[in-house]
């Protein structure tokens, strides 16, 4: 499972990239059927999220509620789910 959201970079919880003035990025985490993780890391545009994931087959995808908290973040998040559900 592939898995797109967003995170404050002064916190872990998810929600808080809607109150935090700290720059904000977006995640992606893919993880194995046993829920283990795979990749977990930063990405700023599709190529970079595709060359994370090379080695990998995503077979499913799932963009998290918070990545709306910037037009970029949701634009990048939307143009991943699209790469990887084609």
């Amino acid at each position: 499972m592939l898995t797109i959201y967003a995170r404050a970079d002064n916190s872990n919880l998810t929600e808080a990239v809607y109150t935090s003035t700290s720059a904000k990025k977006l995640y992606i985490k893919l993880t194995d059927s046993t829920n283990k993780t795979l990749v977990h890391t930063p990405v700023t545009s599709v190529k970079q999220a595709i060359a994370a994931l090379k080695n990998y087959s995503v077979n499913a995808v799932h963009v998290s509620y918070n990545v709306d908290c910037t037009q970029k973040i949701s634009s990048l998040a939307n143009s991943i789910n699209k790469k990887f559900l084609n």
